[in-house]
């Protein structure tokens, strides 16, 4: 009962916790095509790519825990083989990590103002994290006993490296949106509360992930008797995926803070200057003037005041 507890037991509970936030998912995909139909063709077909992915991701999960805990039921020294569908589980985690960054990497070349040595940096770690997942998932199948597996030096340096460089993407270009996001306040309320929260939703999708690559990484070194870290590794895809739609989602609560805190600030600013009964007489007429541009589908307001033709005393 050890054996079974360490190994299907760690795995079946894994699972059911990847399988409730493929639900979430699959939630956030239907919202998000019901709430942006005017988005680029070609990020909803990026959002249906990821959930095709998730959905086989998932699927394949069940079959691999069905292999054990039904199919093998009774049958401990099958829990020692390496099932074919957990390799196709990690690649496709692989391919959902991949696209996500991808992504990721896109809004930080735009929002860098096609900062060049950044995104190729970005993408030389990406594909080290992609190369390393394809030769963990190899591994899998050469190799074929989770015993043999564990033992071997070569897949620990594939997987620490593999979630060693997906760290690194996650928290460079957390770091680098949150750094180039600064840099674009106007000192105005709408726009500065849009930039904020914006930052806070690129700190809580970097640090998640990246926590969880550490712990998958001592779990794996620490806990050889089980399969905690693959467990983890499956929840993990679906974390990239739920971050990413989360991002997409956030936009109309982004823009709604935003309108919220101008409006407040607008308010308070006509309140003050009702109870001020002479207000001062302004030195000149000015026009402050609003423009938008868009960072995948996030307006942030650029404002800037210049003066009016009729620049004269009042």
């Amino acid at each position: 009962m050890g054996l079974v507890e360490d190994i299907g037991g760690t795995m079946l509970v894994s699972i059911f916790l990847a399988a409730i936030l493929y639900g979430v998912t699959t939630t956030q995909t239907f919202l998000y095509y019901q709430n942006y139909p005017k988005d680029r063709p070609a990020l909803k077909a990026l959002v249906a790519l990821l959930w095709v992915f998730e959905t086989l991701h998932t699927a394949f999960c069940i079959d691999f825990i069905y292999n054990y805990v039904i199919a093998n039921y009774g049958n401990t020294d099958a829990l020692n083989d390496i099932y074919w569908s957990g390799g196709i589980t990690v690649l496709l985690g692989v391919l959902v990590a991949g696209v996500v960054h991808a992504y990721y990497i896109r809004r930080v070349w735009i929002l860098s103002n096609r900062n060049i040595p950044l995104a190729l940096l970005l993408a030389l770690i990406a594909l080290l994290r992609f190369a390393f997942g394809l030769t963990t998932t190899s591994l899998c199948y050469s190799i074929g006993q989770w015993t043999i597996f564990r033992e071997r030096r070569l897949p620990l340096i594939t997987l620490a490296g593999g979630l060693s460089s997906a760290a690194a993407v996650d928290l460079i270009v957390a770091g680098s949106l949150i750094y180039f996001l600064e840099h674009s306040r106007t000192g105005f309320d709408r726009s500065d509360s849009r930039i904020n929260l914006l930052m806070v939703y690129t700190i809580n999708t970097g640090l998640i992930t990246s926590i969880v690559s550490v712990v998958i990484v001592v779990t794996y070194a620490a806990l050889p008797a089980t399969l905690v870290f693959l467990g983890l590794v499956e929840i993990q895809s679906k974390l990239y995926a739920n971050s990413f739609l989360a991002s997409l989602n956030a936009r109309t609560h982004i823009l709604n803070r935003g309108a919220h805190s101008h409006s407040e600030y607008s308010s308070g600013n006509s309140t003050r200057n009702r109870r001020v009964h002479n207000p001062p007489i302004p030195a000149g007429i000015s026009i402050l003037q609003e423009t938008t541009h868009t960072v995948d589908e996030v307006p942030l307001d650029n404002f800037r005041t210049k003066p009016s033709k009729s620049d004269v005393l009042v």
